[in-house]
């Protein structure tokens, strides 16, 4: 793409692993300006950026000055190519300015995850913004973006050893870890029959796409994951509901994915799942907790997560524009799913 739209003394190029410290201080910049604390670690996306699936210098770009100091940066990752989402960062002297470039870019590079895609498939891009960046909502619905969902980030501080789990009759408690070391010539039977669960747990939540076994397992299960923070639920062989957990340092201790598969739900298993993990996070010395949720999530995670004692912190409004029309593959109500 030619520099001629981006103001005098500006450059678009392909970013690289070497700009991770730049990109992660920009992203940091803005969630200081909304958040009032940064959200991006160097070390999340360097794990990110690493990943087979995902190579910064065909998914993102970055515009620097003539001293290659990054002043905006926007980051795709897709779905099956069905859905492409992005995140876009810009020095508050810059936003007016650069986003445009930027955007048109992401739309060349759509086009060609549109030729990826299945035939009959619809293709959006998605992007989110803080409920309270108005400047940034106003900006996706200029580019023909609408406002889909909201999504939450949920908190809790503990500030006394939290509750003890429950568990249902027959239930026990492992981590990977502990079943890896048990048996490690069994690590991708295990691994394999956690996806399932995790396929099927999550087939119920608006939006799911299935994910291809091989990208998830880097993702969720690769060298840098801390494996004694993912804890699963165990009826007899199965896996019946898991929570992957991390400890995120200067972010805290965070619950990133939640499940319990349909057929084992309103046994108690999310909430002595959360309660669990708490205590270890607890045991460790982490007092602040996080998650991630739909605000309207189908399976009604945000009654669970507020009986688990959290309350809402921030709130995210989610965008999406139809790039090319089709069949809509993603889950969105629990009886399609």
């Amino acid at each position: 793409m030619s520099d001629a739209s981006l103001p005098e003394g500006l450059h678009m190029r392909p970013a690289t692993l070497a700009d991770i410290e730049q990109v992660v201080r920009l992203a940091n910049s803005n969630e200081i300006e909304y958040l009032g604390e940064p959200d991006t670690s160097v070390d999340f996306l360097r794990h990110v950026w690493s990943l087979s699936s995902h190579k910064p210098e065909e998914s993102a770009r970055v515009i620097v000055t003539e001293n290659d100091e990054i002043i905006a940066s926007v980051d795709t990752r897709h779905k099956r190519h069905m859905k492409i989402d992005l995140e876009l960062d810009v020095y508050p002297a810059y936003r007016g300015q650069v986003e445009l470039p930027l955007m048109r870019w992401v739309e060349e590079r759509a086009q060609e995850h549109i030729a990826l895609a299945p035939e009959d498939a619809q293709v959006l891009l998605g992007t989110w913004a803080h409920q309270q960046d108005t400047q940034r909502q106003q900006l996706w619905k200029d580019l023909g973006f609408e406002l889909v969902r909201y999504f939450w980030n949920m908190k809790r501080e503990l500030t006394q050893a939290p509750e003890q789990p429950v568990w249902a009759p027959g239930i026990r408690l492992y981590t990977f870890k502990e079943l890896q070391d048990a048996a490690p010539q069994g690590e991708e039977r295990l691994a394999r029959a956690l996806f399932a669960a995790h396929e099927e747990a999550f087939s119920d939540h608006w939006g799911y796409i299935p994910n291809i076994y091989e990208e998830w397992h880097e993702y969720h299960l690769g060298k840098e994951a801390d494996l004694s923070l993912f804890f699963l639920a165990m009826d007899g062989e199965e896996i019946v509901a898991y929570a992957r957990c991390a400890d995120e340092k200067a972010q805290g201790g965070w619950v990133h994915t939640l499940g319990v598969r349909r057929a084992w739900r309103r046994k108690g298993l999310g909430l002595a799942l959360l309660y669990h993990a708490f205590g270890e996070f607890y045991r460790r010395g982490t007092r602040t907790i996080r998650l991630g949720v739909d605000a309207q999530s189908l399976t009604g995670a945000t009654q669970l997560y507020e009986r688990a004692g959290m309350h809402v912190e921030r709130r995210f409004a989610n965008f999406e524009k139809l790039l090319r029309p089709g069949r809509d593959m993603r889950t969105l109500s629990l009886n399609q799913a």
